[in-house]
């Protein structure tokens, strides 16, 4: 016996449902791009405020350091004064000789607090920074920090060098006794020695070698304290326009 299955015609969409269909998953997918990039650049921006947050509070940091270094430098220059003046007065004690060139040897190093800059490159530079005036303060303050680093360098190369040459003129229980008598970490921290041989005559040469290195070293302070000068002037202006478009967020 034949058997014969009912038979259920076939719906047919229509074509109107077909492009609501359409539209409708156009319109879900559109819509999750636009949240998800919502969300990215709400990501985005809170990165952006929270590292420039960080540079803000380096800023401070360094303002306060590159007051402490610009005294320093000009403290040692004004010592290194009264060194050759006393010397070209031929008034100099050979204690003083050793409290001098002790102490002037010795140097301030401005270090950048730099959490926040270092966190901008690392996250991929300054592309997420959109405003303009703050990304090129970035570089410019950058730049300073690079050229203040090089005379910094300069600076050290060539008291390290006078450094050793005093181990040449210098008598070591004398500069021991110095180094056991400290007073604190001050600028002018090493006391005049109780006695000290007759330096200024002893070796005249090397003398000359030693102080022409010290003299040298520290007439850099010069260039580097109207480098740090420039640089807090550059800093305060970045921080300014920090505050300007982050104010409220920067707390």
């Amino acid at each position: 016996m034949e058997v014969h299955h009912p038979h259920h015609p076939t719906h047919k969409k229509a074509w109107k449902e077909y492009i609501t269909e359409f539209v409708m998953l156009f319109a879900a997918v559109t819509l999750g791009f636009f949240a998800e990039n919502i969300r990215e650049t709400q990501i985005e921006k809170h990165r952006e405020i929270s590292y420039l947050k960080n540079v803000h509070e380096d800023l401070l940091l360094d303002f306060q350091s590159t007051d402490y270094v610009v005294r320093s430098n000009e403290t040692r220059l004004k010592n290194l004064d009264t060194l050759f003046q006393k010397l070209n007065n031929q008034s100099i004690t050979n204690e003083e000789v050793y409290y001098y060139v002790r102490n002037l040897a010795l140097r301030a190093t401005f270090e950048s607090s730099r959490i926040g800059f270092d966190q901008i490159k690392s996250a991929g530079g300054l592309r997420m920074v959109r405003n303009k005036t703050i990304s090129s303060g970035i570089q410019e303050y950058e730049r300073m920090l690079s050229s203040i680093d090089k005379l910094e360098d300069l600076r050290e190369r060539t008291l390290e060098k006078g450094r050793f040459k005093m181990a040449e003129v210098m008598d070591a229980g004398i500069l021991y006794e110095m180094s056991i008598h400290q007073i604190g970490d001050g600028i002018m921290r090493f006391q005049p020695p109780a006695k000290a041989d007759d330096i200024t005559k002893k070796n005249k040469t090397s003398l000359n070698e030693l102080l022409n290195l010290v003299s040298i070293g520290l007439n850099t302070n010069r260039y580097l304290n109207a480098k740090l000068i420039e640089l807090k002037k550059i800093g305060e202006s970045l921080n300014q326009a920090i505050i300007k478009e982050y104010g409220s967020e920067m707390h």
